[in-house]
């Protein structure tokens, strides 16, 4: 694709663009202010571009640049014969929805007010997600008033998107997008992590996730999902019972077949704004797929407070202790499920029962193992050999996930993705063992962001760092 360096908005239509040459001295980038425009051309004279330096916002967007390079990860090498493998390249970006910057004003009130309007933000936007020449972009913050002017620039390239906004009164959401000469959509869902009536799932919270093949190898298939998970630092439990509703949806869609030595699952990318720290629980669960959560506290670390129960969310969403659906897995093992998700979605028919949503599971399976679920821990046989489990205290998951990103450099400090009274990682790219990534957009560090202005910036559109992984998916043999 080719780069937005020389590029910039028309002030009055932020939906065309016109090529102009930025006024550079000793290779330092100089941003144009508003009102630099001369006339409907678009000429723009060198002498009224200039840096803003009166609140330290001038910064060599080079040396931005040089920070964000990508980088081979590790020594995983490409294909010898690239007709076996496809390139794909995601980028996951939390933008920062204009209405939450401007209600969370306080939050921004040492920053230059110029650069946080969203008609300089909005380019630069576009221009840091263009020049990453990725097949796949996950957004999260995606404000829906915005949404349709946003994605032109997107649809001119080729690309398709699927959006989601967050349930209830919020006005952002998700925003996913992929080039449609490369790639089918076959599938999709939008999961809306609120579900009436449970403490830990009464937020606004969702996820994408699109199951999608290689237009020109349609055997070889991938299922992507990106989420922003709740905010408050202190709800780990919250986040994780986010997580399971979020990965029994994801089993859904990449289940293949079960095989001698187990299930068989499509290549996973999960992606966004997740809202924890690395190595934390829930980052934990995801990596090392099982997660003891009984006894713990809200914040998933021991504690003698409001200590969690067996029981994380209620039986009644038909979820397992190992993030499946209870009736689609049924359905798999006996042919005998209902197949029905048993989620609420503003989206779809409200299935109703009794004037409320309570549902219930496969009554039949229950029945027969004369069990309720309602209680304590049970274990429910579906098929001789094979079980689940309801309310132990622990998460599991069927799949072997790995971050992206190590979260710290090669002499051990610390990398960012954005500020929360100070520099932290919260976004995260993570990949199921049968994908490879082989290359990654390089973090900065703690130190080097300490340097950076406070973002957004002139040279950063908001207040979190985008993140991205190339990664080499296998093509599937077709089989005459």
């Amino acid at each position: 694709m080719e780069s937005y360096l020389d590029t910039c908005y028309d002030q009055n239509n932020t939906t065309t663009m016109c090529d102009v040459s930025f006024h550079t001295t000793s290779n330092n980038l100089v941003y144009c202010q508003p009102g630099a425009f001369s006339d409907i051309t678009h000429n723009v004279k060198t002498n009224i571009c200039a840096a803003d330096t009166k609140h330290g916002n001038y910064i060599d967007k080079e040396r931005y640049k040089i920070m964000r390079k990508w980088k081979r990860i590790g020594k995983n090498r490409l294909a010898d014969n690239m007709d076996d493998s496809f390139i794909l390249r995601l980028l996951s970006f939390n933008i920062l929805a204009q209405n939450l910057l401007e209600d969370h004003s306080y939050l921004y009130q040492d920053h230059n007010k110029k650069a946080l309007s969203w008609k300089i933000r909005k380019p630069l936007l576009i221009q840091e997600i263009r020049e990453a020449d990725a097949n796949i972009i996950c957004l999260q913050e995606m404000q829906e008033d915005h949404l349709l002017d946003f994605v032109i620039p997107f649809k001119q390239l080729g690309y398709e998107y699927l959006y989601k906004k967050r349930t209830n009164d919020k006005k952002d959401g998700l925003l996913l997008l992929y080039h449609s000469n490369q790639f089918v959509l076959l599938d999709y869902a939008k999961v809306e992590l609120y579900q009436a009536g449970i403490e830990l799932l009464n937020r606004d919270n969702v996820g994408i996730i699109a199951k999608l093949s290689l237009r020109d190898n349609p055997e070889t298939q991938i299922v992507v999902a990106t989420t922003h998970l709740l905010y408050n630092p202190r709800r780990n439990d919250v986040r994780l019972a986010q997580t399971q509703l979020l990965l029994a949806e994801i089993e859904r869609f990449a289940f293949v077949e079960n095989t001698i030595t187990g299930p068989k699952y499509l290549p996973i990318i999960l992606t966004g704004d997740f809202n924890l720290e690395p190595f934390t629980g829930v980052y934990k669960f995801l990596t090392e797929g099982s997660f003891e959560y009984y006894g713990k506290g809200r914040s998933l670390e021991p504690s003698q407070y409001n200590s969690l129960s067996k029981s994380l969310i209620p039986s009644r969403l038909c979820i397992t202790d190992n993030c499946q659906h209870f009736n689609i897995l049924t359905q798999r093992l006996r042919k005998e499920g209902t197949g029905k998700v048993m989620l609420e979605n503003s989206e779809l028919p409200l299935q109703k029962r009794d004037g409320n949503m309570t549902v219930s599971c496969n009554t039949n399976i229950l029945q027969q193992n004369n069990v309720n679920i309602n209680t304590s821990t049970q274990i429910i046989e579906i098929e001789k050999g094979y079980s689940v489990r309801f309310s132990s205290g622990t998460l599991t998951h069927p799949f072997k996930m790995h971050s992206v990103y190590r979260h710290a450099s090669a002499h051990g400090e610390k990398e960012a993705t954005t500020y929360q009274d100070k520099w932290i990682t919260v976004d995260y790219i993570f990949y199921s063992n049968n994908i490879q990534p082989i290359e990654k957009y390089v973090l900065p560090t703690v130190s080097q962001c300490t340097a950076l202005p406070k973002i957004p910036n002139f040279i950063i559109g908001s207040d979190h760092l985008c993140i991205g992984a190339t990664f080499q998916l296998p093509r599937k043999k077709s089989v005459l």
